[in-house]
């Protein structure tokens, strides 16, 4: 019983030693040349009981509170930054989607009649995006130089008496410079200030062809699980004869402003924009709903209203309705 009495005890005292105790050799040795062996085990188990209750006092507590995290718009360049460095991974810039599904009440048929007299366009068809980005320069902590890519297509895919055409893709290609100004505005903190070069265009030509080059400013705020973006354009002029669209401002204005704030994992964003003519004015709302299906997809919602839902359709309006799945959020 003894020689399992101090067994035990022997195992505390290695225990106390692996909590980092700080045991001089002085005082092991000391009880070592205690002769009587019950006070020898006695001061033995002194220095265990000692070095266990120091180590365990300076043991840290978890924190009840929650870490300062920033808000959604910070979470998301957190999980950004660990794919900037994969070769085989893309960054997402706007959000990915897929809505098989959506209702024009104000289809634009006029371009493709004009070329193909007997062409019909259907009410429903598909609408896709795809956009991803890559940092071509970290000039320094807060500067970066980053081109990005966006495509849209407008696909007939129910339309086999047309042989399911695409009625209409807008390519995006562009490159900004962003800074991150660590800056607070109104109770908002400024993540981010961007400038950049932005070409839109449609690939066609003759009377399908729309394009235009644009000098974009943009900023984005974010309060908590709130996100603003305010974006201001200036149009590179182009040659009267070159130029298939020379009142392409008339209708998308000279900037937009989006809205998103992520609510309980599901995403709620708007996006606005207006020429700001008081005697034609013309302008166009974006509504987005986005909320879980599982761990990798998201359910998604999109009403469109006004002028400049695509290139072709610059100035003309549509009233549309789409449901899919989304596939990046903003949030």
């Amino acid at each position: 019983m003894r020689k399992g009495f101090a067994v035990g005890r022997v195992f505390a005292l290695s225990l106390g030693l692996a909590w980092g105790a700080v045991v001089t050799a002085g005082s092991l040795h000391d009880c070592a040349g205690i002769a009587e062996a019950a006070a020898r085990l006695a001061c033995f188990d002194r220095l265990a009981a000692e070095a266990a209750a120091t180590r365990i006092d300076e043991v840290p507590v978890a924190s009840t509170r929650p870490a300062a995290t920033g808000g959604a718009l910070e979470s998301r360049f957190r999980k950004e930054s660990k794919l900037l460095e994969n070769p085989f991974g893309l960054t997402a810039y706007k959000p990915n989607y897929m809505l098989p599904v959506t209702y024009n009440s104000k289809i634009h048929k006029e371009p493709w009649t004009s070329i193909y007299p007997d062409a019909n366009m259907d009410d429903i068809e598909a609408k896709f995006q795809i956009s991803f980005k890559a940092q071509l320069w970290d000039i320094s902590e807060r500067f970066g130089l980053w081109a990005a890519y966006t495509q849209e297509s407008w696909w007939q895919v129910y339309n086999d008496e047309e042989s399911a055409p695409f009625r209409e893709t807008n390519y995006q290609p562009e490159i900004y410079l962003s800074y991150d100004t660590r800056a607070e505005l109104f109770g908002f903190r400024v993540a981010q200030l961007n400038l950049g070069f932005n070409h839109q265009s449609n690939g066609r030509s003759e009377l399908l062809s729309r394009s235009w080059n644009r000098i974009v400013a943009g900023a984005l705020l974010e309060r908590d699980n709130l996100a603003i973006s305010p974006r201001l354009w200036y149009r590179l002029p182009e040659d009267e004869e070159d130029d298939d669209n020379p009142d392409t401002e008339d209708y998308y204005g000279y900037g937009d402003l989006r809205i998103a704030y992520l609510w309980h994992d599901q995403t709620f964003s708007a996006l606005a924009r207006n020429n700001l003519q008081s005697d034609d004015n013309r302008g166009a709302l974006q509504l987005d709903w986005s909320f879980p299906l599982n761990r990798r997809f998201k359910g998604y919602v999109q009403y469109f209203y006004g002028y400049g839902e695509s290139l072709i359709d610059y100035d003309v309006k549509t009233n549309r309705l789409g449901v899919g799945v989304m596939l990046t959020d903003w949030l």
